[in-house]
């Protein structure tokens, strides 16, 4: 019997659909290596009909995502400044950077440095990001009476995606309030999705389609782990924690959706081991035994009071209710568009250039430090570029 990989075939059919869009629409296409350009008014008329409804209203957005995105930016460097540490001190052994790339194939995966994610789920999720992102700039831009010069779809290799491009000589006139708006615009936007995206899953979602037990699956035990060291082995399931059944909170789903070597799993029992520190005693139900744990300290986060168990799981609940059906595709669906927008968002508000947080630091060192914002912009981009590169590269190296 021939297997038909309908997934596979439906993705072709998308790249020869659009193939044949692009040769039938090629007047209209500005093509630069592998960088295909559409441009269009209409867009650029509906984003100024929304400006226009009410200017005052987008301003004050404008002032809130700046508040935000600072806030963003600044915990977002210490998240870095905190993975180096745990890069240089070989607790993380993988890249810690990881680039979101589609596959062909219905079910994803992830390995050192990239995460391989369904092409349709792929394409939903960038286009969540990247239309809201690109819009939220050009609506905050005609709110402060800059003119839009282009607005349209590209396709970059296999990398879909908006542009929203305001006059730059006009930009550069502008008040610093004015290009703060303009430039957190887009972030602001993926950080307001990510949240409403996440609450909704969280509160409505999720336990529209939960049993109130589960149980879980443990994937791996690390050797040299608290929950080792009581007797738990792979392939274990868990049933109770403390003598009560396995709650299946959208936390606990979380980790195993997680799939990340160097983040333990163990911080999102906390529903269900109550307010136990690193150094308490819990009792384990496991294949119908009873394991007596010593909590460890995270090793990730020493000295916080997180504990730690050295495992990996699954959680069962999400097969044994039927959620793995076209539920289950939602939720996951779902938890990555929040996710991943805000992890694209809080990214592209790094200080450096040319993303929008370093145009943010160079538009307030332009004011600030008008002689020395040149050399204040590259430093920054130049140290956090090098940074970001250490995460990447740096546990490869040490593994040499």
């Amino acid at each position: 019997m021939v297997f038909v990989d309908l997934y596979l075939i439906s993705v072709i059919l998308a790249f020869a659909i659009l193939a044949v869009a692009i040769y039938k629409d090629r007047k209209n296409i500005e093509f630069k290596y592998i960088l295909f350009m559409r441009r269009t008014k209409r867009f650029r008329d509906e984003i100024d009909k929304i400006a226009q409804k009410s200017p005052m209203f987008w301003k004050i957005i404008g002032n809130i995502g700046i508040i935000i995105s600072f806030f963003v930016m600044f915990y977002t460097l210490y998240i870095i400044g905190n993975q180096i540490y745990l890069v240089y001190s070989g607790v993380i052994q993988q890249p810690a950077l990881q680039i979101l790339l589609p596959t062909p194939s219905s079910t994803g995966s992830s390995g050192p440095g990239f995460i391989l994610i369904p092409f349709w789920f792929w394409i939903i999720i960038i286009g969540v990001i990247l239309i809201p992102h690109e819009l939220s700039h050009g609506i905050i831009a005609r709110a402060e009476k800059i003119k839009l010069k282009s607005v349209g779809l590209l396709l970059l290799l296999i990398f879909p995606g908006a542009f929203v491009e305001p006059d730059e000589n006009q930009v550069k006139k502008s008040k610093l309030l004015t290009k703060l708006r303009i430039f957190s615009a887009g972030s602001f936007a993926n950080f307001s999705i990510s949240f409403v995206i996440f609450i909704l899953t969280l509160y409505v979602i999720w336990p529209a389609l939960t049993l109130p037990t589960t149980s879980m699956s443990l994937i791996s035990v690390n050797e040299t782990g608290p929950a080792y060291l009581a007797g738990l082995r792979d392939n274990m399931t868990i049933t109770e924690i403390n003598g009560k059944p396995i709650t299946p909170t959208y936390f606990l789903y979380l980790p195993g959706f997680l799939d990340s070597d160097y983040v333990n799993k163990a911080i999102y029992f906390l529903d269900n081991i109550g307010n136990s520190q690193p150094g308490d005693e819990i009792t384990i139900q496991a294949d119908g035994r009873t394991f007596d744990m010593i909590l460890g300290d995270h090793p990730n986060f020493p000295g916080q009071g997180i504990p730690y168990m050295g495992i990996r799981y699954q959680n069962n609940q999400v097969l044994e209710s039927g959620v793995a059906g076209y539920g289950g595709i939602l939720i996951q669906l779902l938890t990555m568009i929040w996710l991943f927008s805000l992890a694209v968002g809080a990214f592209n508000i790094l200080p450096l250039y040319p993303l929008d947080g370093g145009l943010m630091v160079q538009a307030v060192s332009e004011r600030f430090f008008k002689k020395r914002s040149k050399q204040i912009v590259r430093g920054i981009s130049y140290v956090l570029l090098i940074a970001l590169l250490y995460m990447i590269f740096g546990p490869v190296l040490q593994n040499l």
